[in-house]
């Protein structure tokens, strides 16, 4: 754990003894911060003006823009080290406090490979979703839409580099809470519907995960992650104190789980996504998964691997239900949005599926785990982006809006060829189905740290909910291809949503003709 306290700024030689804030290191969620500060100025100076229409568009995407530019920066000055991914070595650290009786200081803020690569993902899904959402229904709305996005995205790039349970915990909820407002600009009864239910969901997510990290704090005396990872590790741990460190960490992990629709915690799920625009229900699939994402691997990665012995059994259960679950209720959707959504719930569990090959309780699996569930995270995201930016143009086209079926997609191969190849590959990405190469080397991924540990009755799980996958996935596609039952009306893309389109399929494309780029993020879970 060493390597993660590494600072490379010297110390102030003041009382306090705080490191000094390393800009570049909060760079990226700085950039997302001070776009919002442009926006609420914008309005203010002039709120009612037509021709500031696209100025908070063009704000918008130009802060994310430099967000991800900071991220591509903070990733160069990682090249040419030998770090190796997830590693845990440190890019970057910033407000360390020595002390504690460590040799080098505690950092509240970490950048490493690990968090470079959740921070990417945040960043270019909530450009796709942005790019969705500017000629939408609700593009009346682009400045609170914007506003909230930003605001969603600044906790998830704070949440990816933290490594204190208080800067945890305020991220998560800056990435939580903004979503609710999202969710109810569709302004009918569904959007109301379906942000009353994720409000709920959010206090009781919150509520699980303070007392979960109360405990923790009463059990290792720190908030630091590091300090936390040796105090639980320690072998003369009284039994007492481990057990209120093991029940503060199923706490928080339960509130966590509320966020990545983990089972029986994904209840709000079917109701959200389809009450909320389909853009943010985009956003939700992927950005706000992988918030919860990094969160749970920050906690249980960085912070408690030595309780892996109590945590990763917990975790393969709920990952084996969460697959059974979403894949079973995905098989009888016939609403496009509904079956994403379900289907949503089935891919969280492959993404916390290797956290339940942690039982040895040793970082070294820890790292394994984490590593092949950031490269699932990776696979299905643009795999994700790729299917919602296809299904957002035909309900902008179809005479039932977004709550349009499955029939809506027949024959579209015969009248736009390219979305449905589009929609197809992504598919068949998602199923881990050839071409789709990215999903397949993901689920070998995901599974093989299973394999290593001799979690056999997990990998079994997981192979019989393929076949389910496959299914409800290759019904859709089917559809694409067969004779249409009724003329459907042209098509009209405008250039957002073509230039999120082209995004998204690049992405897919480009990891499923080189899948080591998405392997190579998890050398150690191949061998």
């Amino acid at each position: 754990m060493s390597a993660l306290m590494s600072a490379q700024t010297p110390l102030h030689a003041g009382i306090t003894g705080v490191q000094a804030v390393d800009p570049l290191a909060l760079a990226p969620a700085i950039a997302t911060l001070v776009t919002i500060v442009v926006l609420v100025l914008v309005d203010a100076v002039a709120p009612a003006a037509a021709r500031l229409r696209r100025v908070h568009d063009v704000v918008a995407l130009t802060g994310l823009g430099v967000a991800g530019v900071f991220v591509a920066v903070l990733g160069v000055t990682a090249s040419g080290r030998d770090l190796g991914p997830f590693a845990g070595a440190a890019v970057r650290s910033t407000v360390c406090v020595p002390g504690g009786g460590f040799v080098l200081p505690s950092c509240s803020f970490v950048v490493s490979p690990l968090t470079l690569t959740l921070q990417a993902v945040v960043v270019v899904g909530a450009i796709v979703c942005l790019l969705l959402a500017l000629d939408g229904p609700g593009a009346r709305d682009r400045s609170v839409h914007h506003l909230l996005l930003l605001a969603t995205v600044t906790g998830a790039l704070v949440l990816a580099g933290s490594r204190d349970l208080a800067i945890l915990v305020v991220a998560f909820e800056t990435a939580s809470l903004p979503v609710i407002g999202l969710v109810a600009l569709r302004r009918d009864a569904q959007g109301a519907q379906g942000a009353v239910t994720l409000l709920l969901t959010a206090v009781a997510s919150l509520g699980l995960l303070l007392v979960g990290v109360a405990m923790l704090l009463l059990a290792t005396g720190s908030l630091h992650l590091d300090r936390i990872a040796a105090a639980v590790g320690d072998p003369t741990l009284p039994d007492s104190v481990r057990v209120v460190a093991v029940a503060g960490t199923l706490l928080a992990v339960a509130g966590i789980a509320f966020k990545l629709s983990v089972v029986p915690f994904h209840l709000w799920t079917p109701d959200t996504y389809a009450g909320a625009p389909l853009p943010v229900a985009a956003f939700l699939s992927v950005v706000s998964k992988a918030a919860g994402l990094a969160a749970v691997v920050v906690l249980l990665g960085v912070g408690l691997p030595a309780l892996g012995d109590a945590w990763s059994p917990a975790v393969a259960v709920l990952a084996a239900l969460t697959l059974t679950v979403g894949n079973l209720v995905a098989l009888r959707q016939t609403v496009a949005v509904r079956l994403l959504a379900w289907s949503t719930v089935a891919q969280a569990g492959w993404v916390v599926l290797p956290l339940g090959a942690v039982a040895s309780g040793t970082p070294g699996d820890a790292r394994q785990a984490v590593a092949a569930s950031v490269g699932y995270l990776v696979a299905y995201g643009v795999a994700s982006l790729l299917a919602f930016s296809v299904v957002v143009l035909l309900a902008r086209h179809h005479p039932a809006g977004e709550d349009h079926t499955l029939e809506a997609y027949r024959g579209l191969a015969r009248r736009e060829p390219v979305a449905a190849g589009a929609l197809g590959f992504a598919l068949l990405c998602l199923a881990g189905l050839p071409p789709g190469l990215v999903g397949l080397v993901a689920k070998v991924v995901a599974v093989r740290p299973l394999v290593d540990a001799g979690v056999w009755w997990l990998a079994v799980v997981a192979a019989a909910n393929v076949a389910l996958g496959v299914a409800y996935y290759l019904r859709w596609t089917a559809l694409l291809v067969v004779r249409p039952t009724a003329t459907p009306p042209t098509w009209r893309v405008r250039p957002a949503e073509g230039i999120a389109l082209g995004m998204s399929l690049a992405l897919c494309v480009a990891f499923s003709v080189l899948p080591q780029v998405v392997a190579g993020l998890v050398p150690t879970a191949l061998r």
